[in-house]
Protein backbone atom coordinates (compact mmCIF):
# COMPACT_ATOMS: atom_id res chain seq x y z
CA UNK A 1 0.00 0.00 0.00
CA UNK A 2 2.69 2.45 0.74
CA UNK A 3 4.50 1.77 -2.25
CA UNK A 4 1.31 2.45 -4.42
CA UNK A 5 0.84 5.69 -2.83
CA UNK A 6 4.11 6.56 -3.23
CA UNK A 7 4.59 5.83 -6.91
CA UNK A 8 0.93 7.52 -7.72
CA UNK A 9 2.61 11.06 -5.43
CA UNK A 10 5.39 10.91 -7.98
CA UNK A 11 3.66 10.32 -10.97
CA UNK A 12 3.60 6.79 -11.79
CA UNK A 13 -0.09 5.94 -13.73
CA UNK A 14 -2.33 3.72 -12.04
CA UNK A 15 -3.03 0.17 -13.75
CA UNK A 16 -5.62 1.68 -16.04
CA UNK A 17 -3.14 4.41 -16.95
CA UNK A 18 -5.37 6.81 -15.95
CA UNK A 19 -6.00 9.12 -12.83
CA UNK A 20 -3.82 9.24 -9.58
CA UNK A 21 -3.71 10.01 -6.14
CA UNK A 22 -7.73 10.79 -5.64
CA UNK A 23 -10.39 11.46 -3.38
CA UNK A 24 -12.82 10.27 -5.88
CA UNK A 25 -13.27 7.36 -3.89
CA UNK A 26 -15.74 8.25 -2.18
CA UNK A 27 -17.77 9.31 -4.84
CA UNK A 28 -20.87 6.76 -5.78
CA UNK A 29 -21.28 6.38 -9.52
CA UNK A 30 -24.18 7.73 -11.39
CA UNK A 31 -27.46 5.53 -10.85
CA UNK A 32 -26.05 3.73 -7.61
CA UNK A 33 -28.96 2.61 -5.46
CA UNK A 34 -29.40 0.99 -2.27
CA UNK A 35 -29.87 -2.52 -3.40
CA UNK A 36 -26.57 -2.14 -5.26
CA UNK A 37 -24.62 -0.51 -2.04
CA UNK A 38 -26.34 -3.75 0.21
CA UNK A 39 -25.37 -6.43 -2.40
CA UNK A 40 -21.80 -4.52 -2.41
CA UNK A 41 -22.09 -4.45 1.73
CA UNK A 42 -22.50 -8.39 1.66
CA UNK A 43 -18.51 -8.25 0.71
CA UNK A 44 -18.22 -6.10 3.54
CA UNK A 45 -19.66 -8.57 6.14
CA UNK A 46 -17.09 -11.22 4.47
CA UNK A 47 -14.27 -8.90 5.25
CA UNK A 48 -15.01 -8.93 8.58
CA UNK A 49 -16.34 -12.25 9.46
CA UNK A 50 -14.62 -14.33 11.44
CA UNK A 51 -14.02 -12.28 14.33
CA UNK A 52 -16.80 -14.01 15.71
CA UNK A 53 -15.11 -17.19 15.62
CA UNK A 54 -13.02 -16.26 18.79
CA UNK A 55 -15.92 -17.49 21.12
CA UNK A 56 -15.83 -20.77 19.29
CA UNK A 57 -12.64 -21.41 21.35
CA UNK A 58 -14.26 -19.92 24.85
CA UNK A 59 -13.51 -23.13 26.47
CA UNK A 60 -10.26 -23.48 26.15
CA UNK A 61 -9.54 -19.73 26.96
CA UNK A 62 -8.33 -19.37 30.64
CA UNK A 63 -10.34 -15.98 31.13
CA UNK A 64 -13.16 -16.57 28.58
CA UNK A 65 -15.11 -13.20 30.17
CA UNK A 66 -11.84 -10.93 29.58
CA UNK A 67 -9.91 -12.65 26.50
CA UNK A 68 -12.93 -13.45 24.67
CA UNK A 69 -14.58 -9.96 24.40
CA UNK A 70 -10.47 -8.28 23.94
CA UNK A 71 -9.76 -10.61 20.93
CA UNK A 72 -13.28 -9.88 18.89
CA UNK A 73 -12.59 -5.87 19.66
CA UNK A 74 -9.14 -6.07 18.56
CA UNK A 75 -10.03 -8.06 15.08
CA UNK A 76 -12.70 -5.65 14.57
CA UNK A 77 -10.68 -2.25 15.21
CA UNK A 78 -7.84 -3.72 13.24
CA UNK A 79 -10.04 -4.66 10.68
CA UNK A 80 -12.11 -1.86 10.08
CA UNK A 81 -8.66 0.53 9.67
CA UNK A 82 -6.59 -1.75 7.71
CA UNK A 83 -9.52 -3.36 5.28
CA UNK A 84 -10.95 0.19 4.50
CA UNK A 85 -7.28 1.33 4.03
CA UNK A 86 -6.02 -1.38 1.64
CA UNK A 87 -9.06 -1.32 -0.38
CA UNK A 88 -8.99 2.26 -1.08
CA UNK A 89 -5.29 2.14 -1.67
CA UNK A 90 -6.31 -1.22 -4.38
CA UNK A 91 -8.97 1.24 -6.24
CA UNK A 92 -6.00 4.37 -6.66
CA UNK A 93 -3.49 1.60 -8.26
CA UNK A 94 -6.05 0.13 -10.38
CA UNK A 95 -7.30 3.69 -11.06
CA UNK A 96 -10.82 5.36 -10.15
CA UNK A 97 -12.03 5.66 -13.40
CA UNK A 98 -14.05 2.54 -15.76
CA UNK A 99 -11.47 0.52 -17.28
CA UNK A 100 -10.05 0.69 -13.82
CA UNK A 101 -12.85 -0.41 -12.01
CA UNK A 102 -12.60 -3.32 -14.54
CA UNK A 103 -9.40 -4.10 -14.50
CA UNK A 104 -10.09 -4.44 -10.48
CA UNK A 105 -13.33 -6.11 -10.88
CA UNK A 106 -11.58 -8.97 -13.26
CA UNK A 107 -8.25 -9.77 -11.54
CA UNK A 108 -7.78 -12.71 -10.30
CA UNK A 109 -5.02 -11.58 -7.89
CA UNK A 110 -5.13 -7.81 -7.34
CA UNK A 111 -2.17 -7.48 -5.18
CA UNK A 112 0.16 -9.60 -7.49
CA UNK A 113 -1.31 -7.38 -9.78
CA UNK A 114 -0.45 -4.14 -8.52
CA UNK A 115 2.89 -5.40 -6.98
CA UNK A 116 3.77 -6.51 -10.44
CA UNK A 117 2.60 -2.81 -12.18
CA UNK A 118 4.42 -0.66 -9.24
CA UNK A 119 7.36 -2.57 -7.98
CA UNK A 120 8.36 -5.82 -9.53
CA UNK A 121 7.62 -9.39 -10.47
CA UNK A 122 9.58 -10.59 -6.91
CA UNK A 123 7.15 -8.57 -4.49
CA UNK A 124 4.37 -10.27 -6.78
CA UNK A 125 5.27 -13.42 -6.33
CA UNK A 126 5.79 -13.05 -2.84
CA UNK A 127 2.02 -11.49 -2.52
CA UNK A 128 0.67 -14.40 -4.41
CA UNK A 129 2.03 -16.70 -2.03
CA UNK A 130 0.89 -14.81 0.96
CA UNK A 131 -2.74 -14.60 -0.28
CA UNK A 132 -2.50 -18.50 -0.76
CA UNK A 133 -1.42 -19.04 2.83
CA UNK A 134 -3.50 -16.32 4.04
CA UNK A 135 -6.70 -18.18 2.28
CA UNK A 136 -5.56 -21.31 3.84
CA UNK A 137 -5.36 -19.57 7.24
CA UNK A 138 -9.06 -18.69 6.39
CA UNK A 139 -10.23 -21.93 5.44
CA UNK A 140 -8.73 -23.40 8.51
CA UNK A 141 -10.83 -20.67 10.90
CA UNK A 142 -13.87 -21.88 8.88
CA UNK A 143 -13.08 -25.59 9.84
CA UNK A 144 -12.15 -25.09 13.11
CA UNK A 145 -15.30 -23.22 14.34
CA UNK A 146 -17.57 -25.85 12.34
CA UNK A 147 -14.94 -28.79 13.76
CA UNK A 148 -15.92 -27.27 17.60
CA UNK A 149 -19.70 -27.31 16.75
CA UNK A 150 -19.74 -30.40 15.75
CA UNK A 151 -17.57 -31.88 18.45
CA UNK A 152 -19.86 -30.03 21.15
CA UNK A 153 -23.21 -32.04 19.85
CA UNK A 154 -20.82 -35.37 19.93
CA UNK A 155 -20.29 -34.15 23.35
CA UNK A 156 -23.64 -33.37 24.53
CA UNK A 157 -25.43 -36.44 23.02
CA UNK A 158 -26.99 -34.29 19.86
CA UNK A 159 -24.88 -36.68 17.53
CA UNK A 160 -22.78 -39.93 17.36
CA UNK A 161 -20.38 -39.55 20.77
CA UNK A 162 -17.89 -40.72 18.60
CA UNK A 163 -17.52 -37.12 17.33
CA UNK A 164 -17.39 -35.78 20.66
CA UNK A 165 -13.66 -37.35 21.71
CA UNK A 166 -10.14 -35.38 21.73
CA UNK A 167 -7.02 -36.97 20.75
CA UNK A 168 -5.28 -37.33 24.41
CA UNK A 169 -1.56 -35.87 22.89
CA UNK A 170 -3.01 -33.10 20.97
CA UNK A 171 -6.63 -32.11 22.28
CA UNK A 172 -8.61 -31.67 18.81
CA UNK A 173 -11.30 -33.27 18.38
CA UNK A 174 -10.25 -35.35 15.50
CA UNK A 175 -12.92 -37.14 13.98
CA UNK A 176 -15.38 -33.96 14.11
CA UNK A 177 -12.52 -32.71 12.36
CA UNK A 178 -12.17 -35.53 9.48
CA UNK A 179 -15.41 -34.40 8.95
CA UNK A 180 -15.28 -31.26 8.21
CA UNK A 181 -12.49 -31.72 6.25
CA UNK A 182 -14.31 -34.37 4.30
CA UNK A 183 -17.32 -31.70 3.55
CA UNK A 184 -14.89 -29.02 2.50
CA UNK A 185 -12.94 -31.50 -0.07
CA UNK A 186 -16.22 -32.77 -1.43
CA UNK A 187 -17.87 -28.89 -1.83
CA UNK A 188 -14.36 -27.96 -3.65
CA UNK A 189 -13.99 -30.64 -6.30
CA UNK A 190 -17.51 -30.96 -6.87
CA UNK A 191 -17.54 -26.84 -7.59
CA UNK A 192 -13.85 -27.67 -10.09
CA UNK A 193 -15.31 -30.67 -11.63
CA UNK A 194 -18.45 -28.79 -13.06
CA UNK A 195 -16.05 -26.23 -14.78
CA UNK A 196 -16.48 -23.38 -11.83
CA UNK A 197 -13.85 -20.73 -12.08
CA UNK A 198 -12.00 -20.73 -8.52
CA UNK A 199 -12.84 -17.19 -7.93
CA UNK A 200 -16.45 -18.03 -8.24
CA UNK A 201 -16.09 -20.73 -6.23
CA UNK A 202 -14.79 -18.69 -3.68
CA UNK A 203 -17.57 -16.35 -4.14
CA UNK A 204 -20.40 -18.80 -3.91
CA UNK A 205 -19.23 -20.47 -1.04
CA UNK A 206 -18.65 -16.96 1.09
CA UNK A 207 -21.62 -15.59 -0.34
CA UNK A 208 -23.10 -18.45 1.18
CA UNK A 209 -21.47 -18.06 4.67
CA UNK A 210 -22.10 -14.56 5.02
CA UNK A 211 -25.84 -14.71 4.33
CA UNK A 212 -26.01 -17.23 7.15
CA UNK A 213 -23.70 -15.01 9.09
CA UNK A 214 -26.15 -12.11 8.58
CA UNK A 215 -28.99 -14.30 10.26
CA UNK A 216 -26.75 -14.97 13.35
CA UNK A 217 -26.02 -11.75 13.57
CA UNK A 218 -29.67 -10.94 14.15
CA UNK A 219 -30.17 -13.41 16.55
CA UNK A 220 -27.11 -12.42 18.49
CA UNK A 221 -28.34 -9.01 18.31
CA UNK A 222 -31.94 -9.68 19.13
CA UNK A 223 -30.33 -11.68 22.15
CA UNK A 224 -28.09 -8.45 23.06
CA UNK A 225 -31.44 -6.36 23.36
CA UNK A 226 -33.04 -9.14 25.92
CA UNK A 227 -29.98 -9.30 28.02
CA UNK A 228 -29.33 -5.38 28.00
CA UNK A 229 -33.04 -4.22 28.47
CA UNK A 230 -33.21 -4.55 31.73
CA UNK A 231 -29.86 -2.79 32.62
CA UNK A 232 -30.39 0.33 30.59
CA UNK A 233 -32.56 1.00 27.42
CA UNK A 234 -29.96 3.21 25.92
CA UNK A 235 -27.70 0.50 25.99
CA UNK A 236 -30.25 -1.91 24.28
CA UNK A 237 -30.35 0.37 21.63
CA UNK A 238 -27.00 -0.09 19.70
CA UNK A 239 -27.96 -4.43 19.17
CA UNK A 240 -31.65 -2.78 17.92
CA UNK A 241 -29.31 -0.88 15.25
CA UNK A 242 -27.13 -3.24 14.70
CA UNK A 243 -29.96 -6.13 13.84
CA UNK A 244 -31.62 -3.48 11.47
CA UNK A 245 -28.70 -2.91 9.00
CA UNK A 246 -27.85 -6.88 9.26
CA UNK A 247 -31.60 -7.69 8.75
CA UNK A 248 -31.58 -4.53 5.83
CA UNK A 249 -28.20 -6.00 4.24
CA UNK A 250 -30.28 -9.55 4.25
CA UNK A 251 -33.42 -7.99 2.61
CA UNK A 252 -31.66 -6.83 -0.36
CA UNK A 253 -29.75 -10.16 -1.22
CA UNK A 254 -33.03 -11.41 -2.21
CA UNK A 255 -35.09 -8.47 -3.69
CA UNK A 256 -34.61 -7.28 -6.18
CA UNK A 257 -33.56 -10.42 -7.62
CA UNK A 258 -30.38 -10.43 -8.05
CA UNK A 259 -28.42 -12.21 -11.08
CA UNK A 260 -28.03 -16.58 -11.65
CA UNK A 261 -26.67 -18.26 -9.19
CA UNK A 262 -26.87 -15.67 -6.41
CA UNK A 263 -30.63 -15.42 -6.93
CA UNK A 264 -30.45 -18.59 -5.40
CA UNK A 265 -28.58 -18.50 -2.71
CA UNK A 266 -30.58 -16.89 -0.12
CA UNK A 267 -33.27 -20.14 -0.67
CA UNK A 268 -30.23 -22.40 -0.20
CA UNK A 269 -29.91 -20.84 3.41
CA UNK A 270 -33.59 -20.25 4.33
CA UNK A 271 -33.88 -24.09 3.57
CA UNK A 272 -30.51 -24.85 5.49
CA UNK A 273 -31.93 -22.74 8.35
CA UNK A 274 -35.17 -24.52 8.25
CA UNK A 275 -33.82 -28.20 8.80
CA UNK A 276 -32.01 -26.76 11.68
CA UNK A 277 -35.37 -25.69 13.20
CA UNK A 278 -37.29 -28.86 12.02
CA UNK A 279 -33.72 -30.69 13.92
CA UNK A 280 -35.00 -29.39 17.02
CA UNK A 281 -38.16 -30.38 17.06
CA UNK A 282 -37.76 -33.87 15.86
CA UNK A 283 -34.45 -34.54 17.71
CA UNK A 284 -36.00 -35.33 21.25
CA UNK A 285 -34.70 -33.12 23.96
CA UNK A 286 -32.53 -31.20 21.61
CA UNK A 287 -32.88 -27.68 23.12
CA UNK A 288 -32.75 -29.38 26.96
CA UNK A 289 -29.52 -31.07 25.98
CA UNK A 290 -28.18 -27.88 24.05
CA UNK A 291 -29.05 -25.92 27.48
CA UNK A 292 -27.65 -28.31 29.84
CA UNK A 293 -24.48 -28.45 27.86
CA UNK A 294 -23.91 -24.44 28.18
CA UNK A 295 -24.67 -24.65 31.67
CA UNK A 296 -22.22 -27.17 32.49
CA UNK A 297 -19.67 -25.42 30.29
CA UNK A 298 -20.07 -21.73 31.26
CA UNK A 299 -21.69 -21.91 34.60
CA UNK A 300 -24.40 -19.58 33.53
CA UNK A 301 -28.01 -20.75 33.64
CA UNK A 302 -29.52 -21.07 30.28
CA UNK A 303 -32.82 -19.06 29.31
CA UNK A 304 -33.90 -21.38 26.60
Amino acid sequence: MVAIVVRLATGAHPVSGGGGLSAHFLVLPPGTGASTLALAATSGFLAFAGFESAGSLGEESLLPRREIPRAIWTAVAFGAVFYMTCMITQSLGFGLNSSGVDAFRGSQAPLGDLAQHFVGSLLATLLDAGAVLSAVGAGLGGVTVAARMIFAFGRDGLTSPRLGQVSRVTGVPGRALAVEMLVGLVLLTSFRLAGSAPLDIFFYLATLGVLSLLVMYILTNVAAVRHLEDRSKLAALLPVVGAGIAAYVLYRNAWPVPPAPYRYFPYGVLAWLLGGLLMTVVVPGFVAKVARGLELRTGTPSQS
